[in-house]
């Protein structure tokens, strides 16, 4: 996978209103509203204020919420529009005292940390590895930025959902027989290709990084099912599957069919 092209800035400042008006739909309401719920279930395990690294965290949406409760955030992006919008969002909040950003990519995580760090005590790759060309070496990278003992979590598109939704929304086996053995899948917020990524393949690379996988998440179990996109935006109902999916997130084998996997590991090593 290390040859393929990597996502460029440009790809992503280009997006910037598509994905603003994306975070604002009823799934990706979920998303953020049930990752949240998974993060706070890590930050548990973590002790007084934390050291939060949001890698490749855009706008901040993730790690925002986490500097509002009093931790230390350090936003790493490559794409500038979308940096500038993590901390109008942080000053928004009161909470740009707590609110680092650095213009860089994932790649160059690894040589961020200040002399004496002893890294960070959680860090967030949420919706990112796709778009990189080399999945184990920018996990391994990652995990030099976690004190031992300290906590990372993973996210990405769900290649099992992928397909799944093609069958059943599009009512369309034939693309989604097309898609079974496909190696990347076109994203339609981004206009750029992803890699389609299991997550026993990530957590292998972040085995070999000296971290043991904790968890795993499911994240949109049912909600990638259902073709009525107009009821979604109905409160009860939404309501309803909002409590539906926060029951399915941990709980196998939902998890394993959601539109994305999350991985909670530890650094040992």
């Amino acid at each position: 996978m290390s040859d393929r092209p990597q996502a460029t800035p440009e790809v992503f400042d280009r997006r910037a209103e598509a994905w603003d008006a994306w975070q604002e739909t009823p799934w990706g309401r979920l998303r953020y509203r049930l990752v949240a719920h998974t993060v706070d279930r890590a930050v548990r395990r973590l002790s007084g204020t934390c050291r939060v690294l949001d890698a490749g965290g855009a706008d901040g949406a993730d790690s925002l919420r986490l500097a509002q409760r009093g931790h230390h955030v350090t936003i790493v992006d490559h794409a500038p529009a979308l940096l500038a919008r993590a901390r109008a969002r942080a000053r928004a909040a009161g909470v740009d005292h707590l609110v680092r950003t650095v213009c860089a990519g994932v790649d160059e995580v690894p040589e961020l940390r200040r002399t004496g760090e002893v890294g960070f005590d959680l860090v967030l790759c949420h919706n990112v590895l796709h778009y990189l060309p080399d999945t184990p070496a920018a996990v391994a990278g990652l995990a030099t930025a976690v004190r031992p003992g300290g906590l990372i979590s993973v996210l990405a598109p769900n290649p099992a959902m992928d397909l799944l939704a093609i069958a059943v929304r599009r009512s369309s086996p034939a693309e989604a027989f097309g898609l079974l053995d496909a190696e990347a899948l076109f994203s339609e917020t981004f206009e750029h290709d992803m890699l389609r990524l299991e997550a026993e393949d990530v957590a292998a690379a972040l085995e070999k990084s000296g971290c043991t996988v904790t968890d795993r998440f499911g994240i949109r179990c049912a909600t990638d099912l259902i073709a009525n996109d107009e009821l979604k935006h109905t409160p009860a109902f939404f309501a309803d599957l909002e409590r539906l999916e926060l029951a399915l997130c941990d709980r196998e084998p939902y998890l394993r069919m959601a539109r994305f996997w999350q991985l909670l590991a530890t650094r040992v090593k």
